[in-house]
C-alpha cells in the first residue's frame, strides 16, 4: 500500500469504534496487530464486509486508540473460534449507550395506541434504573407514577436497546393499549388530537 493511500484514510474516534463494535461489527486482532504469529493467520476466516468497515480508518492510528481503550477497559481481546478478536466490554457498552442517547428519539407518529412503560429494578441495580428513568424522560415520556410511564408514540425499538444496553431484559415491560381513562389530558399533553 503506498504511503499516500494510508494518508487519506481517516483517524478513528472513540465513538466510531465503540459503536462499530457494540454493533457486532468484527475486528480480527490480525487485522490491527499484524504481529499475530504467522502461524495462526491461515486460521483466520476474514470477513471481507467488516474488513472493510475497518480499513477506512488510518490502521496505526487505529492501533494507538485500541490500545488506549484497551487500558481505559472499553475493549479487550478475546479468543474466539475464528481467532482473536476485539470485543467491546461493558463499560465500553455503557459508553456506547451514551453516545446514542444524543441520536435516541422517538418517531412522532401516532397510531392510536398509547404505550404504558412499566419497570421494577432490584436494588443491586439503581444506578442503571436511575439512568433509565432519566432517558425515558429525556425521550419526552410522560411519568404516570413512580415507575410508569406513558408516550403515544411506537417505542419498541427503544426500549428494546435500552434492555440490552443496560442489562434490564426482565424489568421493564411495555404496554400497548387501546385507550386510558380520560385521555383527553394526555392528548392535550403530546400535542394530538
Amino acid at each position: 500500500m503506498k504511503k499516500t493511500d494510508l494518508t487519506k484514510r481517516a483517524d478513528p474516534r472513540v465513538k466510531e469504534v465503540l459503536i462499530l463494535l457494540g454493533a457486532g461489527t468484527f475486528l480480527a486482532v490480525s487485522l490491527v496487530f499484524p504481529v499475530l504469529p504467522l502461524v495462526a493467520k491461515p486460521f483466520l476466516k476474514s470477513r471481507e464486509e467488516d474488513d472493510l468497515e475497518w480499513k477506512k480508518f488510518n490502521l496505526w492510528r487505529l492501533r494507538a486508540l485500541l490500545a488506549r481503550m484497551k487500558l481505559q477497559k472499553l475493549v479487550e481481546i478475546a479468543s474466539t473460534s475464528e481467532g482473536p478478536v476485539v470485543k467491546i466490554t461493558e463499560k465500553g457498552k455503557k459508553k456506547v449507550l451514551n453516545f446514542r442517547l444524543g441520536e435516541m428519539k422517538l418517531k412522532e407518529s401516532w397510531d392510536g395506541k398509547w404505550r404504558v412503560v412499566m419497570y421494577d429494578v432490584p436494588r443491586q441495580k439503581k444506578r442503571e434504573a436511575d439512568f433509565l428513568r432519566l432517558l425515558l424522560k429525556k425521550m419526552k415520556f410522560l411519568v404516570l407514577q413512580k415507575s410508569v410511564y406513558l408516550t403515544p408514540y411506537p417505542c419498541e425499538d427503544e426500549i428494546e436497546y435500552l434492555r440490552q444496553m443496560l442489562g434490564l431484559a426482565d424489568d421493564i415491560k411495555i404496554l400497548k393499549v387501546a385507550r386510558i381513562e380520560n385521555d383527553s389530558v394526555y392528548r392535550d399533553y403530546f400535542g394530538i388530537k
